[in-house]
């Protein structure tokens, strides 16, 4: 069993000099520190402490689902800080939110647990063109999971989680998640969860509006994002024929010096002519079409153990009172198609708290201070995520114990497909099983939300009728 002196109230000598207190053991980070050096580990499912940190979330969660417009993530995890120069692990509140009148509501919210309390934005689900580093663009002939897919109608950008097929067809789909297709850059409420008047300003039902994405082009890359490129070029080129006239102003160059800026601008040359060849093609960095798309905040009765809503005497149900957020969007590829690693099995599994899991992402953007694969743990404890008066419970994923950083995940790998590892007698060796999708994380923050697959499996049955896999027909008896 796991313990840890989290009864205690946490004073300012024993957090790192980054946290700033508020009272009433809220701590703030310091705005001076750009970086976060923070450690933030997963809490374990059999901690001693972890009914106590629900306990003392929930009443965090009700003061915040009553402020107008608040917009916050909550997650109960571990804290690793230096006492008595051995480092020490507790329980703490991380929370994430842009809504700094929560300061003034911390009287309301006296914590038994230390609140580490983030300024930003606690669901950055869309990553803009503008964070993608021209030096690092590739013009790719195949689409790999992990790569990234642009949608030039909402300038935003996410990543390709893997490949889906049907079992009677020959059609391929992508599958992504985060808001890179649909028109909003939030989450928008169920049909249900609206007030008598908006429901009838709104006539569709939750399915049609997930279809509303049909022929929303995506291309890998963008056409701007090659734009910026060929600028980027253009520029560096200059630099160095600067750098050549200042060096021969004064004296001659050698003969190796000289041959050597002939070859740089040899290569720049012969980027720029192929950067500028595509340009004339661009219909050639086009790969699908945006068949189905959703990004909701849907009511939540029965999951993950729950029980089931209780009827009135009406015969109508009473569900509970937090709900779900889903988002996930269905691409029909149409070129530059690839396929899934052949380990990767065909049906989605069980997201388990405490679970390990992996990450795959090649997404070169300027937030990459983090390698491609990325081993994590899911959170023993759910995080609550407050959106306008709506809560909804989410899964975290933090990065594993041995893992150097103090993030799991960045903005630009939302859509990667998170799997797990197991021994598969059958094919003699490690198989993937894929269990989750990364939807958003919180800026700044250690950790990553994502949505189990199996409800983003059953989503896209229900609006579209496919029942759709992860390997296609020839992989299909490989796995009963």
């Amino acid at each position: 069993m796991f313990s840890s002196p989290s009864h205690a109230r946490v004073g300012s000598t024993s957090i790192q000099d980054e946290l700033i207190p508020l009272g009433h053991n809220w701590f703030i980070h310091n705005p001076n520190y750009r970086s976060v050096r923070v450690r933030y580990e997963h809490i374990p499912v059999e901690h001693n402490d972890l009914a106590l940190a629900e306990v003392a979330m929930e009443k965090i969660v009700r003061v915040l689902a009553q402020m107008r417009g608040c917009r916050a993530s909550l997650v109960p995890c571990l804290h690793r800080s230096e006492l008595g120069g051995q480092d020490t692990l507790s329980v703490v509140i991380h929370a994430t939110t842009l809504h700094v009148e929560v300061l003034e509501m911390l009287h309301l919210m006296d914590s038994d647990l230390p609140v580490h309390l983030y300024i930003g934005d606690p669901l950055t689900t869309g990553t803009p063109f503008d964070i993608y580093s021209p030096e690092r663009l590739l013009l790719p002939d195949r689409l790999m999971p992990g790569d990234p897919i642009f949608c030039s109608s909402t300038e935003r950008v996410t990543v390709l989680g893997a490949y889906l097929f049907s079992p009677d067809g020959d059609t391929i789909y992508g599958l992504t998640a985060g808001h890179a297709v649909v028109p909003q850059a939030s989450f928008q409420p169920h049909p249900r969860l609206l007030s008598r008047t908006e429901k009838h300003q709104r006539q569709l039902r939750s399915s049609q509006l997930a279809l509303h994405c049909l022929g929303k082009t995506l291309s890998n890359p963008a056409v701007k994002i090659v734009e910026h490129m060929v600028r980027h070029l253009e520029a560096e080129r200059a630099i160095v024929c600067a750098e050549k006239e200042g060096m021969t102003a004064s004296r001659p160059l050698s003969p190796a010096g000289d041959q050597r800026h002939r070859a740089l601008l040899q290569q720049y040359d012969s980027e720029h002519a192929i950067l500028c060849d595509s340009l004339n093609r661009p219909h050639e960095f086009d790969v699908g079409h945006a068949c189905a798309a959703e990004a909701i905040i849907r009511p939540c009765h029965s999951s993950h153990g729950r029980q089931p809503p209780k009827s009135s005497r009406k015969g109508k149900q009473k569900g509970e009172d937090h709900t779900h957020l889903l988002s996930w969007a269905l691409v029909r590829m149409c070129s530059k198609t690839g396929n899934n690693p052949s380990m990767l099995q065909a049906t989605p599994g069980t997201l388990e708290r405490g679970a390990a899991v992996t990450m795959h992402v090649q997404d070169p953007n300027l937030e990459r201070p983090l390698g491609p694969y990325r081993d994590g743990v899911v959170n023993g404890a759910p995080a609550s995520v407050i959106i306008d008066g709506h809560v909804a419970r989410e899964w975290a994923v933090f990065g594993a114990p041995d893992w150097k950083g103090s993030r799991f995940a960045a903005r630009g790998d939302v859509g990667a497909l998170l799997t797990s590892t197991s021994y598969d007698d059958l094919c003699g060796g490690r198989t993937a099983t894929p269990i989750a999708m990364l939807y958003a994380i919180p800026e700044r923050g250690p950790y990553g939300l994502v949505t189990p697959l199996t409800t983003i499996m059953r989503r896209i049955k229900d609006v579209t009728g496919l029942q759709l896999r992860f390997q296609g027909e020839w992989r299909r008896d490989d796995y009963g």
